[in-house]
């Protein structure tokens, strides 16, 4: 009978399923019975740089003397940010005690300047790994796409410098040279690279004239972008590269899997579906595993990584060959 235990960044994972950075993960209970619903490991809710850093610029702005402290801003972010902190350690701590899976912390930073002693102390807090979810502001017209990238790297190796447990960078599909970002990633000191992020996005009431935010949730059909690049950079990256996004059955898990990903992360189809989604992926993923006479995932990952020249070909075409509508 087929096993589907993994490992990723040196854990050892019930299952590759990973249950990503969401509402799902934001408390101990809820994360203990994402344990028991076959979960592998699970990405605790983020704790934003920009909202922390936002937070404390709004009670500085008050003005005033706190406690004696004539430097109101430093006083008011020092303690900003250590109430924030201290919560989310609280978390960690929390979910340890509650749940046998693996706790990845997860912070979402958009600086280099911020993390390398919060870092530090999620790793004390007994987490084991962490995740930085990794996005440098692109909309200002002076800044290069090398200066962009820079940033990238300097945050990873910044964090890495002062993190004693294994460190995955999570980035999103907006780069002109993926691999090249990928490699850069874990050359700085990544131990995973997961592709990829999902940002919030805009849309438009036609009625009001207004900007809105887009439904937050992915559909089924969005893995496939993931798909390409994970079987293009697995076999190249040096680390492992983990899909995301989309993944919303067992059909998807195993094309993750098949491309070279060790374990997939997943919310939307958790949200949608509930816990038993779940169970009923790793079901699947073990019928399948049966049927094809594999018995471990090593057996069978990275099969479909763009080894064989027709693979490649096939995952480096972007244009259509026909137009839809062709008759038969």
């Amino acid at each position: 009978m087929a096993t589907i235990e993994t490992t990723f960044l040196g854990l050892a994972l019930q299952s590759p399923i990973i249950v990503g950075s969401s509402s799902l993960t934001g408390q101990a209970r809820t994360i203990a019975e994402l344990a028991k619903a076959g979960a592998g490991a699970v990405v605790l809710k983020s704790l934003f740089e920009e909202q922390i850093l936002n937070e404390a610029a709004r009670e500085a702005g008050r003005g005033g003397v706190v406690y004696g402290h004539d430097d109101l801003d430093g006083f008011v972010s020092y303690y900003t940010k250590k109430h924030s902190i201290s919560e989310y350690i609280g978390l960690i701590k929390a979910s340890k005690a509650a749940s046998p899976i693996p706790v990845i912390a997860s912070i979402n930073a958009i600086s280099n300047g911020e993390w390398k002693s919060i870092a530090s102390e999620i790793a004390a807090a007994g987490a084991d790994a962490l995740q930085l979810n990794l996005f440098v502001n692109p909309f200002d017209e002076n800044r290069s796409a090398d200066q962009l990238e820079a940033l990238y790297t300097d945050i990873v190796r910044s964090v890495k410098a002062v993190c004693s447990i294994p460190l995955a960078a999570k980035i999103g599909p907006y780069f002109t040279a993926i691999p090249r970002m990928v490699r850069a990633l874990a050359q700085a000191g990544a131990d995973s690279v997961i592709l990829f992020n999902r940002y919030q996005s805009p849309d438009i009431d036609i009625d009001k004239l207004a900007f809105h935010t887009a439904p937050a949730i992915s559909s089924a059909g969005e893995y496939v972008q993931a798909l390409r690049w994970v079987s293009l950079v697995s076999g190249s990256a040096g680390v492992p590269v983990i899909g995301a996004t989309g993944i919303h059955d067992d059909q998807a898990l195993i094309k993750m899997l098949l491309a070279g990903s060790p374990a997939v992360e997943v919310v939307s189809t958790v949200l949608r579906n509930g816990h038993k989604q779940i169970g009923a992926m790793n079901k699947g993923l073990s019928d399948w595993m049966d049927a094809h006479g594999y018995t471990s995932i090593a057996a069978f990952r990275g099969a479909m990584a763009g080894k064989a020249p027709a693979d490649r070909a096939s995952l480096e075409r972007f244009q259509y060959i026909k137009t839809f509508g062709d008759a038969n």
